[in-house]
């Protein structure tokens, strides 16, 4: 999910070209929504920075509805305020910086392999 038309287009391609099935949206509340409509997603990927629901906030709601949902943070921000959420550093996710290779998209997903917890 990301609300750059660019940034999402490049996200979907790399995970098609790696295997996966893809589901976009260009905001969280179309996230959301299609989320709970299909029953859930094994995997969220995410920008941090996006209005009015930031990706930190998505990924809390989600992970309330499907607590093995693994999560992947994207942003052009960094350091430890890109892990925080409402003040409460962020537990196990995965996080990749803007601008990103597709390669390094990739390996961050794999490393989520396997549901937090």
């Amino acid at each position: 999910m990301d609300d750059e038309p660019a940034d999402l287009e490049a996200i979907r391609q790399a995970l098609i070209r790696a295997g996966y099935d893809v589901t976009t949206a260009g905001d969280a509340t179309t996230a959301k929504e299609t989320f709970e409509s299909q029953g859930g997603f094994d995997l969220l990927v995410t920008d941090v920075a996006m209005s009015p629901i930031n990706g930190c906030d998505l990924a809390a709601d989600l992970v309330k509805l499907k607590p093995n949902l693994r999560v992947v943070f994207v942003s052009g921000y960094s350091g430890s305020q890109s892990f925080r959420y409402k003040g409460v550093p962020l537990g196990d996710v995965a996080f990749v910086s803007k601008p990103f290779n597709t390669e390094d998209l990739i390996s961050k997903v794999l490393l989520k392999s396997e549901p937090c917890g």
